[in-house]
């Protein structure tokens, strides 16, 4: 039926597009029909694929309207692609849930968007922003460095194919996404068992992508490992962490599915100073008479590419060599963001330098003994020669006023992008919001130097507005030199808010600076679900309303009459401010209905005939403001260090239980779960500390 009616349409169709057409119409109504019929539980007919043809509606209107030009599709990419920007590492082409994406040379829409491509395919892109501070806080990142040689060949001494070994046959995966090759060519391939490893062991320097995670999944793959460049680790953690640092889940597709994929168990990053066109490697081994099947290996080191044959070995300067040109907006050498680094530089011959990040990176030490004693010298002067490339490509595209889109200005917390294209940095406060005039007027001096402006947030912080994307890293690093720590936004622990407590207000009861700052020390940008604010209030007053923050903290005394030194004056009755003392005769009596627990009335008894019966904390658990107002549950301790463990356990549960990052607050998570399961697990989670 299919075939007919599109021989009738290609009829009027030039020749060398008729192909293009058909197989884009057939695709279209492949995937269409295959969606229907898998929605009703029955297969494909007739009946179905004449359906999903008429609701296509005219075939030549179809075509006018998805049969365009790749460059015609409306694509939120295509500023990225366009300008050399694109890493490409495929990442996109990953996750569009509708599979409108194909890389050839380079990524690009198949046929129309709906979303214009302002989707996940835009927001997992590293060259958009690259989330690498929501990814370090939360896979706490380390640098051991070590090298090895593993126990079966490969590259290098096999390090990487030893570890998708050991992996596998340990069950921890149940295979791996990897690039093999096709006559040297690129290709993503997946490894189910070792004895496939065997094709995957050269190194390939020209560009490739991760296609095969897509199909992984439909082959029954649940967890694997992925070895890739570092342009390739940043867009696969970003899909780890998709919804942390895009605040929403995963993108639906037309059959109101997210695309699925397995889950990522190890990245193993390799070390890269830059990718190479294949047309140009294609045209050395022609003009050098070397046959593609003849070549043994691929290699680049000190300054050199190297081509190796039966016969022979080439050595070319890699500076004739053309580079892809997003390569240039590169600063990852080592990939930063891997579980586990792997490459030859500072080690010797026949070795791997391993740079373990994680500890599921650790796992690399079951299978290959590492030593250590790497040349960090030779790692780092790689590092510096990709940062000078970047920095002299960056300068370039400032000078002839290219696109730039400063993914990187998200290496630092506390940093967002305005309305107006300019950037805030938010500095975590100071303990109380006290701060010196050393440390205002380094502010007021790094604000007028880049043209910016200071705003003070309701949480007693330094935010400062309005500066140029490319003075952003910069201004930061003033801003560390002069002892300032920018942060305290998104999903992690935001500064401590507190008010001046006893050290400053007469209605202080506690040390309100001193537990802000102890607050700061241990639990400082701490990942979360969402965010997460702990406020302090020095009395039952709370002015800094701790009530309705994820943690809240606020000192408490509640009072007794001394009864034998108690005169009756009245004094105690006078200074109440909820009306909770009456005097009857000669006493006092405290109504504890009514008592605040603010011991105002202890300080000003001219006779000491009031004392405290109970000297401690209320605490607030659960509260949240804004769109919605939830008291939290309140509980009282009496000695300070219960507090600290109750905030982390408190921390730990959140962190277990929440299921919608950056939309599920603790108070919503403790609905959800039951406010008395919420408190016992953070109940077991201080016994198991102790």
């Amino acid at each position: 039926m299919l075939s007919e009616i599109l021989n009738k349409v290609l009829e009027d169709i030039p020749e060398e597009n008729k192909q293009y057409v058909k197989d884009k119409i057939t695709d279209y109504v492949d995937e269409e029909s295959y969606q229907l019929a898998k929605q009703r539980h029955v297969e494909i007919t007739e009946d179905i694929i004449e359906e999903v043809l008429k609701g296509m509606g005219s075939i030549q209107d179809f075509i006018d309207k998805n049969l365009k030009e790749p460059e015609e599709y409306k694509w939120a990419l295509n500023k990225i692609v366009d300008t050399d920007m694109c890493a490409k590492c495929g990442t996109c082409v990953v996750v569009c849930p509708n599979n409108l994406l194909e890389f050839t040379d380079r990524p690009q829409l198949t046929q129309e968007c709906r979303r214009d491509g302002n989707g996940m395919c835009m927001e997992v892109c590293p060259r958009m922003n690259s989330a690498k501070y929501a990814v370090e806080i939360r896979e706490d990142f380390k640098e051991e460095y070590y090298y090895g040689k593993g126990t079966i060949e490969g590259q290098d001494g096999g390090v990487v194919s030893s570890f998708l070994k050991y992996l596998m046959e340990s069950e921890k995966i149940d295979g791996a996404i990897v690039v093999g090759d096709e006559q040297w060519k690129p290709v993503s391939m997946i490894v189910k068992s070792p004895d496939e490893l065997k094709k995957t062991v050269k190194s390939k320097y020209t560009i490739s992508t991760f296609e095969a995670l897509k199909e992984a999944y439909d082959q029954g793959l649940r967890k694997v490992a992925v070895v890739g460049l570092p342009c390739q680790i940043q867009g696969l953690r970003k899909i780890q962490y998709f919804p942390y640092h895009s605040k929403h889940s995963a993108e639906r597709g037309w059959d109101g599915k997210a695309k699925k994929l397995p889950e990522i168990e190890y990245m193993i990053g390799l070390f890269c100073t830059e990718k190479f066109n294949k047309e140009t490697i294609d045209a050395i081994l022609e003009e050098h008479d070397i046959n593609i099947g003849d070549v043994q290996k691929f290699n680049v080191t000190n300054g050199k590419f190297i081509i190796e044959t039966v016969d022979n070995t080439l050595k070319l300067p890699v500076k004739d060599i053309k580079v892809a040109p997003g390569c240039k907006m590169c600063r990852d050498f080592d990939s930063q963001l891997a579980d586990v680094s792997v490459g030859s530089v500072g080690s010797e011959e026949g070795y791997s330098t391993i740079i373990i990040r994680t500890e599921k990176g650790e796992d690399i030490k079951n299978i290959i003994p590492v030593k250590e004693g790497v040349d960090l010298s030779k790692v780092q002067f790689l590092r510096n020669f990709k940062e000078k490339k970047f920095q002299k490509a960056l300068k370039k595209r400032v000078e002839n006023d290219e696109f730039i889109s400063y993914y990187w200005n998200d290496y630092y917390g506390g940093v967002g992008l305005r309305t107006d294209g300019k950037h805030f940095i938010r500095l975590r406060a100071n303990p109380s919001g006290f701060y010196s005039h050393e440390e205002v007027q380094a502010i007021m001096d790094i604000t007028k130097k880049y043209g910016a402006e200071i705003k003070i947030t309701n949480r007693e912080e330094f935010e400062l507005h309005g500066f140029e994307p490319i003075d952003v890293e910069n201004a930061i690093k003033d801003l560390r030199e002069s002892g300032f720590i920018n942060g305290s936004e998104g999903p992690l622990v935001r500064s401590a808010l507190a008010c001046p407590g006893n050290q400053n207000c007469k209605l202080g009861l506690i040390n309100t600076t001193a537990i802000a700052q102890e607050c700061e020390n241990r639990f400082k940008e701490l990942p979360a679900p969402y965010k997460f604010k702990i406020a302090v209030s020095g009395c039952p007053n709370k002015c800094i309303r701790p009530q309705v923050a994820d943690f809240g903290i606020n000192g408490y005394k509640v009072p007794y009459t001394v009864e034998d030194k108690c005169n009756g004056c009245g004094r105690c009755s006078d200074v109440c401010k909820v009306d909770a003392i009456d005097i009857t005769g000669d006493i006092s009596h405290t109504d504890y209905d009514v008592c605040i627990g603010c011991g105002k009335c202890v300080k000003a008894c001219p006779h000491e005939a009031r004392d405290l019966k109970y000297d401690g904390f209320n605490l607030h658990i659960g509260g949240m403001s804004g769109r919605k107002i939830v008291e939290g549950l309140t509980l009282n301790v009496e000695d300070e260090e219960t507090i600290y463990k109750l905030i982390e356990a408190t921390i730990k549960v959140y962190n277990k239980y929440g299921r919608k990052p950056q939309k599920e607050r603790v108070a919503a998570t403790m609905k959800r779960i039951g406010e008395l399961k919420f408190m016992d697990e953070v109940k077991k989670e201080m016994e198991s500390a102790n």
